[in-house]
């Protein structure tokens, strides 16, 4: 066997003074897995820190305002509201800082490359819907059934709002702002870092994490699912923009449909009337949008795993998979996230026992 720290000069070359060390050479395979598994180890701990942003933030500026008395009963969902969008567009400066250090290039490069056309556009977000309706009933079965083992999702997901202020702060807050911060961080950022490994590696890693940052039950899979269209449509169109029209619009419809529940607007057979009206309307139109797309180009709902620029790869999908989810940022973000979904599946009783039996 070789010894690379034990090698003498060849013949007829200088005499060195002893020996020096020379550390062996990777082949082109193990670069590649080298820098794909560095790349993807700060794309983990980016996610984690982005999650942190957003949390922490929220949380400063709360305990400070209400250590000056500014929240009171009448204006406290307006306050929440607002640092949901505060903490959103901090988080997003994460994502710019974080996209220059590991990438090394500018973020506009990145987030529009091409002009997507109308045409491309509406079909792509009615398929977007249609696949956000059905996602969204596979993770409400899944809830359902995991009440068998006695647990239950314990996040509120609802929206409050008591006048007209307060709804559109609700809107900007829960359609508007997330739509923008969380693509420009998942697909602009994340995704986008992760493509010269190939499309597909890029989608499902950024939707796994995507998803996991969600941090509950039912979001987790929505999310996921939703990750998985939002990295397609936009591989295809190489720009942010029809993620970020889905995601608002996804959310939009979410929000409005809360607020009409909750304001009594309409009664409730007009409102279940209206939202099964919505759901076949949205999976018509995302047939007809996949009919329509299939007809324009035939290749168009396949994912390559070639690296951008054509380059061969020297990795199979499983080996960048393995790569990815092996390295310590995707690992510790994972754990974390997977630790606060089973937290959200205890209940608050249950906790508050746990907690007095543990004090004593």
């Amino acid at each position: 066997m070789q010894n690379y720290y034990q090698q003498m000069p060849p013949a007829g070359a200088p005499p060195y003074q002893g020996y020096y060390p020379m550390p062996p050479q990777l082949t082109p395979k193990q670069l590649e897995r080298r820098d794909l598994r560095k790349t993807a180890n700060g794309l983990g701990f980016f996610v984690l820190t982005y999650f942190l942003v957003m949390q922490v933030v929220a949380i400063i500026i709360a305990v400070a305002l209400r250590y000056t008395g500014a929240v009171t009963e009448e204006n406290q969902n307006s306050i929440s509201y607002l640092l949901q969008i505060v903490a959103a567009v901090l988080s997003s400066l994460v994502a710019v800082f974080f996209y220059r250090i590991i990438s090394r290039r500018r973020l506009s490069d990145n987030l529009t490359k091409s002009h997507v056309p109308i045409s491309l556009l509406a079909p792509f977000a009615c398929l977007g819907m249609a696949a956000s309706m059905i996602a969204n009933q596979l993770a409400a079965l899944f809830d359902q059934n995991i009440s068998i083992f006695d647990l239950k999702n314990t996040v509120d997901m609802s929206f409050e709002t008591k006048s007209a202020p307060e709804m559109l702060l609700c809107i900007v807050a829960v359609s508007i702002t997330p739509a923008l911060a969380e693509e420009l961080a998942f697909r602009g950022v994340f995704m986008n870092i992760l493509r010269p490994w190939g499309d597909a590696v890029a989608i499902v890693v950024s939707a796994v994490m995507f998803g996991a940052m969600h941090g509950n039950t039912t979001q987790i899979i929505f999310a996921f699912l939703l990750g998985l269209i939002f990295g397609y449509v936009d591989c295809k169109t190489n720009s942010i923009v029809p993620s970020v029209v889905i995601h608002f619009i996804n959310n939009f419809y979410a929000v409005s449909t809360d607020i009409i529940n909750q304001n009594g607007i309409f009664d409730s057979d007009t409102v279940t009337a209206l939202n099964i009206g919505m759901i076949i309307m949205f999976l018509i139109l995302g047939v007809l949008s996949y009919v329509y797309l299939a007809k324009r180009d035939n290749k168009v709902f396949k994912v390559t795993d070639i690296p951008s620029g054509g380059a061969k790869s020297e990795l199979t999908l499983k080996e960048k998979f393995v790569a990815c989810f092996t390295t310590p940022g995707i690992i510790v973000s994972l754990s974390f996230f997977i630790f606060e979904m089973l937290m959200n599946l205890i209940p608050e009783e249950a906790l508050e026992n746990a907690l007095m039996n543990a004090l004593g």
